[in-house]
Protein backbone atom coordinates (compact mmCIF):
# COMPACT_ATOMS: atom_id res chain seq x y z
CA UNK A 1 0.00 0.00 0.00
CA UNK A 2 2.99 2.30 0.03
CA UNK A 3 4.28 3.61 -3.29
CA UNK A 4 1.26 2.73 -5.47
CA UNK A 5 -1.15 4.45 -3.06
CA UNK A 6 0.99 7.57 -3.02
CA UNK A 7 1.06 7.71 -6.84
CA UNK A 8 -2.73 7.32 -6.98
CA UNK A 9 -3.16 10.15 -4.48
CA UNK A 10 -0.79 12.37 -6.44
CA UNK A 11 -2.68 11.68 -9.66
CA UNK A 12 -6.00 12.46 -7.97
CA UNK A 13 -4.64 15.75 -6.63
CA UNK A 14 -3.36 16.73 -10.09
CA UNK A 15 -6.70 15.87 -11.69
CA UNK A 16 -8.71 17.83 -9.12
CA UNK A 17 -6.35 20.79 -9.38
CA UNK A 18 -6.64 20.88 -13.17
CA UNK A 19 -10.45 20.68 -13.04
CA UNK A 20 -10.65 23.50 -10.49
CA UNK A 21 -8.22 25.58 -12.56
CA UNK A 22 -10.33 25.11 -15.71
CA UNK A 23 -13.50 26.10 -13.83
CA UNK A 24 -11.79 29.19 -12.42
CA UNK A 25 -10.55 30.25 -15.87
CA UNK A 26 -14.06 29.89 -17.33
CA UNK A 27 -15.56 31.82 -14.42
CA UNK A 28 -12.99 34.58 -14.75
CA UNK A 29 -13.60 34.77 -18.52
CA UNK A 30 -17.35 35.15 -17.94
CA UNK A 31 -16.80 37.85 -15.34
CA UNK A 32 -14.48 39.76 -17.69
CA UNK A 33 -17.00 39.53 -20.56
CA UNK A 34 -19.82 40.82 -18.33
CA UNK A 35 -17.56 43.65 -17.17
CA UNK A 36 -16.69 44.61 -20.76
CA UNK A 37 -20.37 44.49 -21.75
CA UNK A 38 -21.37 46.72 -18.84
CA UNK A 39 -18.57 49.14 -19.64
CA UNK A 40 -19.82 49.47 -23.24
CA UNK A 41 -23.36 50.02 -21.96
CA UNK A 42 -22.23 52.81 -19.64
CA UNK A 43 -20.47 54.55 -22.53
CA UNK A 44 -23.51 54.24 -24.82
CA UNK A 45 -25.86 55.48 -22.08
CA UNK A 46 -23.61 58.45 -21.32
CA UNK A 47 -23.41 59.44 -24.99
CA UNK A 48 -27.21 59.41 -25.26
CA UNK A 49 -27.51 61.34 -22.01
CA UNK A 50 -25.06 64.02 -23.16
CA UNK A 51 -26.80 64.37 -26.54
CA UNK A 52 -30.13 64.74 -24.78
CA UNK A 53 -28.77 67.43 -22.49
CA UNK A 54 -27.45 69.42 -25.45
CA UNK A 55 -30.80 69.17 -27.23
CA UNK A 56 -32.73 70.10 -24.10
CA UNK A 57 -30.51 73.13 -23.54
CA UNK A 58 -31.18 74.59 -26.97
CA UNK A 59 -34.02 77.04 -27.16
CA UNK A 60 -36.16 76.11 -30.11
CA UNK A 61 -39.80 75.26 -30.49
CA UNK A 62 -39.07 72.30 -32.76
CA UNK A 63 -37.57 70.17 -29.96
CA UNK A 64 -39.67 67.17 -28.96
CA UNK A 65 -39.01 64.89 -26.05
CA UNK A 66 -38.09 61.39 -27.10
CA UNK A 67 -38.39 58.65 -24.53
CA UNK A 68 -36.54 56.39 -23.96
CA UNK A 69 -33.36 58.05 -25.06
CA UNK A 70 -31.33 54.93 -24.42
CA UNK A 71 -32.28 51.27 -24.79
CA UNK A 72 -29.70 48.86 -23.38
CA UNK A 73 -28.36 46.00 -25.42
CA UNK A 74 -29.41 42.55 -24.23
CA UNK A 75 -26.86 40.39 -22.48
CA UNK A 76 -27.08 36.88 -23.89
CA UNK A 77 -25.21 33.69 -23.12
CA UNK A 78 -23.35 33.95 -26.42
CA UNK A 79 -21.91 37.31 -25.48
CA UNK A 80 -20.84 36.14 -22.03
CA UNK A 81 -19.62 32.62 -22.71
CA UNK A 82 -18.28 32.93 -26.25
CA UNK A 83 -17.60 36.66 -26.46
CA UNK A 84 -19.51 37.44 -29.66
CA UNK A 85 -19.88 41.13 -30.32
Amino acid sequence: MGKNSRNNLRGQVMLETSLVFICLVLLLGGIINIWLWSNKQIVKRQEAYNAGRVNAGQSSDSYTVQWPVYTPEELSEDKVLVGHK
